[in-house]
């Protein structure tokens, strides 16, 4: 009987000490990862989703928010609502080098479409994608306002209304609420953007960031033998998930009618934190 409690006892010491250990590797990595700044974006409810269930206390997941980017399409130029150039499959057209240093499967061999690999992409926040995204938007908005009724009929009529009034709503979100963090390039090794980075020309306001993230290749790259496509899916970012601190918390109201800043930062780890969080009556 004293030896089954002896041995109950170091169970239980055993499973103390790999949760000890566990959390001091855990803790460690956080403190090394934040022992140097390599680079900070200073975001905004724009950016930061709050999740659909926050204000529910029993809820961990309101004290987390979300980030939200975007990839700006280029391909095309459409003036239709679904084509403002909002990529919700997130498809990103890459140069050559930089599709190649994936080293996606051949065609002909055993290639599967949905074949993950870990990268790299290039953020840019408030930069040329981001006033592309909105020009586009605007020109689809303008564009709207010079054309007339298909027909003379009130139901073609209220068709047109529809569409302005869609393309007034699309611009409005554009300017004010949709996100202006774009992932604009990517590659396999960092060392390939870091040279892209080193030779891209700037907006004054722009913030180029590189964080690593999951891709795959484009689900039709080997539909057509003849038609080489150069372009991957960014499923998503390695960490899409910031956790708020309570200290930010204390006396604050946050709801999704909030106006907010915070200033995150990205580690020796490429890992993101919030440093900071400020709360705006309006717009910060």
């Amino acid at each position: 009987m004293n030896a089954l409690n002896s041995s109950s006892k170091k169970l239980v010491w055993l499973a103390i000490a790999c949760v000890l250990v566990v959390n001091a590797a855990i803790l460690g990595k956080v403190f090394f990862n934040r022992a140097e700044v390599v680079a900070t974006l200073q975001l905004s409810e724009r950016e930061l989703q709050l999740p659909y269930n926050y204000g529910f206390q029993k809820e961990d997941s309101s004290k987390r928010v979300s980030l939200r980017w975007m990839v700006l399409d280029s391909s095309s130029d459409v003036f239709e609502p679904a084509g403002f150039g909002w990529s919700y499959d997130r498809r990103l057209a890459l140069s050559d080098s930089h599709f190649s240093s994936f080293q996606f499967p051949a065609c002909e061999q055993n290639h599967h479409p949905y074949d993950k690999k870990e990268g790299w992409v290039l953020l840019e926040l408030n930069g040329q994608s981001y006033a592309d995204f909105v020009a586009r938007i605007k020109r689809n908005y303008e564009h709207l306002q010079t054309l007339q009724p298909e027909t003379n009929t009130e139901l073609s009529e209220k068709a047109l209304q529809e569409k302005r009034a869609g393309a007034k709503e699309s611009l409005n979100a554009a300017n004010n609420t949709v996100s202006r963090l774009f992932v604009i390039d990517a590659a396999a090794e960092r060392e390939l953007l870091e040279a892209s980075l080193r030779t891209r020309a700037t907006t004054t306001n722009a913030t180029l960031v590189i964080v690593p993230a999951e891709l795959q290749a484009d689900y039709n790259r080997c539909d057509d033998p003849k038609k080489k496509i150069t372009a991957v899916r960014i499923n998503n970012l390695a960490v899409e998930s910031l956790y708020i601190s309570n200290d930010f918390l204390q006396g604050i109201t946050l709801d999704s009618e909030s106006h907010f800043t915070a200033n995150v930062h990205y580690g020796r780890l490429n890992e993101p934190w919030i440093a900071d969080l400020k709360v705006c009556e309006k717009d910060c």
